[in-house]
């Protein structure tokens, strides 16, 4: 039983595959609804992570090209919260049921 090419799972991973961003969303799901500026200082004041402003704008934008997160604005605040969690389990699932059972093509 072999998988079917998803090319969301490569964005996903890629995505999930660099501490800084790994970072933000475990910040985020402590509390959701944050400003770039909230993320960056938490990142910054709990783990010592020094990055520009423009290099973590950038983590956020692939962490919302992969569905992780999304943004709105709210009058001349820009928020990051997490996706429903059905998302990221959906196309997840599929892949690691595979490796969890020890089923083989």
């Amino acid at each position: 039983m072999g998988l079917p090419f998803d090319p969301q799972l490569s964005t996903l991973f890629r995505a999930l595959g660099d501490d800084t961003r790994l970072l933000i969303l475990e910040q985020l799901r402590a509390r959701d609804d944050q400003t770039l500026f909230e993320l960056h200082g938490r990142v910054f004041d709990e783990h010592g992570f020094c990055l520009t402003r423009q290099a973590f704008s950038r983590h956020l934008n692939t962490l919302e090209e992969a569905g992780l997160i999304r943004t709105a604005w709210r009058g001349r605040t820009k928020v990051h919260s997490l996706t429903a969690a059905a998302s990221f389990k959906e196309t997840l699932t599929p892949f690691l049921t595979g490796f969890i059972t020890g089923d083989r093509p």
